[in-house]
This record gives structure tokens, sequence and C-alpha cells, in this order.
């Protein structure tokens, strides 16, 4: 076993073995079937933070984020990020805590993903259920554009643009599909970059990020998909935001 590989069983194997989370998905089940969906919804994004803040704290990892002028409430939009590898998962689900907005109702759209780590859905089995699975082996593209659309109307979708893990700190051209819809239906977009997460492998290059400990997530903008007037221009304009704020966020992380 590589040391990544290593990093990935410890971070799934916390919401499998802490007590806490078998009490919390039982306690925001029973609320969820009792219509308390307020409750159900809390409970599942601090459990969210509570997995990333106990990664972080067992591997001695800080986090800079900067959340900026977001706002993360409301529904109808994208919020999209770079995808290195797995162990982003517990950082993105403890979003509506580190907005300090834990009533934050988001949704998540993942591929295999969603299969592979059976924590997953089991933690988020108020949101994920009714957000869009997909696999990329077997898509079920029939219902997918429908789904989508219907889970916009009551909260707003988490998803990697790039559609892989990238297992590298370059983000990689984004995939047009889910991003056509979503300038086709007039959907917005909340930009975010994570850098750092590298780190936790044993490959020469990110020696560096090892040294430093530290995991970005920072803020990098909104689209309006109404100022575009091309798909192109509208795609473009989120790749250069993210890769903007990396190559940002890369120069701190050669000072550390």
């Amino acid at each position: 076993m590589g040391k990544l590989q290593f990093f990935v069983v410890l971070c799934y194997a916390i919401p499998v073995f802490v007590i806490i989370f078998p009490i919390g998905l039982v306690l925001s089940y029973l609320f969820k079937i009792s219509n308390f969906d307020l409750w159900s919804n809390r409970i599942n994004n601090f459990l969210g933070h509570f997995w990333y803040r106990s990664f972080f704290l067992i591997t001695g990892r800080t986090l800079d984020v900067s959340l900026g002028d977001w706002n993360p409430n409301g529904n109808n939009r994208f919020l999209i990020c770079n995808h290195t590898n797995a162990l982003e998962v517990p950082l993105i689900v403890s979003l509506p805590y580190l907005a300090k907005s834990k009533d934050v109702r988001l949704s998540y759209l993942g591929g295999d993903i969603i299969q592979r780590y059976k924590i997953i859905p089991l933690m988020m089995h108020k949101t994920i259920v009714e957000a869009v699975i997909y696999s990329e082996n077997r898509p079920n593209f029939r219902n997918f554009k429908a789904d989508v659309l219907r889970v916009l109307k009551t909260r707003s979708i988490f998803l990697y643009p790039e559609g892989e893990r990238t297992f590298t700190e370059e983000i990689k051209p984004f995939q047009t599909g889910v991003m056509k819809i979503a300038y086709k239906f007039n959907i917005d977009l909340d930009v975010f970059v994570v850098s750092g997460f590298m780190g936790y492998s044993s490959l020469q290059e990110y020696k560096h990020l090892a040294k430093s400990k530290k995991i970005f997530f920072h803020y990098c903008g909104s689209i309006l998909a109404k100022d575009y007037k091309t798909f192109e221009e509208y795609l473009a304009k989120a790749e250069a935001l993210m890769k903007e704020k990396k190559r940002f966020l890369e120069a701190q992380e050669r000072v550390i």
C-alpha cells in the first residue's frame, strides 16, 4: 500500500469506526422520516465537518480557508472545484460549516466515487438520495438532465467539472457535459479551488507540500450565465478563475 492509499484508507475508516457517525446517522434518519428536515440536514452537515476536522487532526494538517464574500444560501447554482484525489471529499461535505451556515442545503454530483466509498451516501442520505447519482461505468443519461434540474429547484449542486480524480496538483480541462446543461439552463457557477492534497503522497515533486502540512480551500468568484454570449466563453471563464487562484496558492506554498 502506497502512502497516498494509506491516507485514503485512514480517512474513510473514520466514519466507519468512530461511534459518533453511526449514532448521528441514525438520529438524522429518524429526523428525516419524521419530517424534521432541518435537523436531519444539520446533523449531516455537522458529521461532514467532524469528518474533515478529525482527519486533519490525525494527519497533522491545517486548513487555510478563504470564502470571501461567497453567499452559501439559495439554490439553482453549481458549486465547482478541482479534484485531486478522494481525500478532498470530507472537506467538501463540510462546506456548510466552513461557511458558518449550518442549514445550507447542498447536493453532490459524484461518479464512481459514490459507488466506491459507501459511507458517502450513508452520511449524506438526506442530500445524496435526492441528488444525481450516476456512474461513469454505467451512465444513465436518460434521466440525468431532468434529475439535475429537479434538484436545483430546492438546493445547489456541488460537482467536479474535471470529471475525475487527477492525482496531480494540475487543473485539468473541464468536461463539457454537465457544464453545457448549466449554460443552457442559465445556471450560475460558484468557483472554488483546493491545493495541497498531493502532499499526502510520496511523490518527490510534492515533497514541499508534505513538509508544509497546509491545505488551501479558497473561493475564486461567481459566474453569472447571463453575462456570457457563448458556452465557450462561459466555460473558459470558469477555468480561468480556478487556475488563476491555483497559481496564487501554489506561489504561497513555495514560500511556506
